[in-house]
């Protein structure tokens, strides 16, 4: 386990996922299928093969990490706080100013898994890894700036070909340099994607 600081993501790709006000790079829906016609997987997004149903995205967010994994994870004491985003509801944990934050997404209201991450959000990010599945699911990590030890990270998993959760996370002051945001990234999607399986009952 790692006791990880995270700050929120202040980029453009995290606040469109806030806030529809934002000029998005991760797309916010303004109804079903609307950013394209095609059927996903589409825009070289992978299949998934064993997918989730998706009732694993009811409830909050802040339930996907268990108080153990908080507390490994950002720090002692930190609350989640669940907001409602544009792509659906967000759990945010906050250890204070200029203290760790994380956040998890349950994107309940686009239904284009990574496609869309892959057809629109690819061409914007100046780091976009295909990461090694997590736990079977196609996972993908990008940031507006390039690697190899970015300070800030989004990650999203492909639970189904329509369906997708996403982390976002910036490393504190003190870690900001040492090591990657990504890295740590997957490990926090990782224990999601845990919790998440065990409420499909695999």
């Amino acid at each position: 386990m790692f006791r990880a600081p995270f700050i929120v993501l202040v980029s453009a790709m995290v606040l469109a996922a806030c806030s529809s006000t934002v000029t998005p790079s991760i797309p916010v829906p303004t109804g079903s299928s609307v950013l394209s016609r095609s059927v996903p997987p589409y825009g070289g997004a992978p299949k998934v093969v064993h997918p989730l149903p998706d009732s694993v995205l009811s409830g909050s967010p802040c339930d996907a990490l268990s108080p153990k994994q908080i507390l490994d994870d950002v720090g002692p004491g930190v609350p989640g706080k669940v907001d409602d985003g544009a792509l659906g509801p967000v759990c945010r944990w906050y250890d204070g100013d200029g203290g760790p934050m994380l956040m998890a997404y349950f994107t309940t209201l686009q239904h284009e898994g990574l496609s869309v991450i892959y057809k629109q959000v690819k061409s914007q990010m100046r780091r976009f890894d295909v990461l090694p599945p997590i736990q079977g699911f196609p996972a993908v990590a990008y940031d507006t700036r390039p690697g190899p030890k970015t300070r800030d990270c989004h990650l999203a998993v492909g639970l189904a070909d329509t369906l997708d959760v996403q982390i976002g996370l910036s490393l504190g002051d003190h870690d900001a340099g040492k090591t990657d945001a990504c890295g740590l990234a997957a490990i926090a999607a990782d224990q999601v994607v845990t919790t998440l399986t065990a409420k499909a009952g695999h």
